[in-house]
C-alpha cells in the first residue's frame, strides 16, 4: 500500500483522530475542572471536516495534473471554508451563558489546530510524492 493512497490517508487520519480523542479524554478525566460539556462532539465534527477536506484536495490534485501551481490556492481556500464552518459550529456555544464556554472554545481551537497540522502534513506528503514520480 502506498503511503499516499486513499486507504493510507484515511488510516492515518483515523489513528490520529482516535489518539487525539484518547489523550483529550484522559486529560479531561485527570483535570475535571477544565472539562467542557459537549466537547467530544467537536472531535467528531473536526474529524469529519478534516477527512472531507483531505479527500477533496486529493481528488482535485489528481484531476489538475497540468495546473499544480493553483493547488496552494485551493488548499488555502479549503482552509478558509473549514474555518468558517468551525465558526458557525461555535456560534451556539459562544452565545450561551454557560460557565464552560471559554473552556470549550479554547479546547475546540486546540483540536482545530491539531487537525490542521495533520492536514498540512498529509497534503505536504501528497505534494512531495507527486514531485518524486
Amino acid at each position: 500500500m502506498k503511503n499516499n493512497s486513499l486507504t493510507g490517508v484515511l488510516a492515518k487520519l483515523a489513528i490520529f483522530g482516535v489518539g487525539l480523542f484518547a489523550v483529550h479524554f484522559l486529560l479531561a478525566r485527570a483535570f475535571p475542572v477544565c472539562a467542557a460539556e459537549g466537547i467530544y462532539e467537536a472531535h467528531l465534527f473536526l474529524f469529519v471536516l478534516t477527512v472531507a477536506v483531505v479527500l477533496v484536495l486529493k481528488f482535485i490534485f489528481r484531476k489538475m495534473t497540468q495546473k499544480q501551481g493553483l493547488f496552494g490556492y485551493i488548499f488555502m481556500a479549503s482552509s478558509l471554508v473549514k474555518m468558517a464552518l468551525c465558526v458557525v459550529f461555535l456560534i451556539p456555544i459562544i452565545r450561551t451563558d454557560a460557565d464552560y464556554r471559554i473552556a470549550y472554545v479554547v479546547q475546540f481551537f486546540v483540536l482545530y489546530f491539531a487537525y490542521l497540522v495533520m492536514e498540512v502534513v498529509l497534503v505536504a506528503k501528497l505534494l512531495k510524492a507527486s514531485q518524486e514520480s
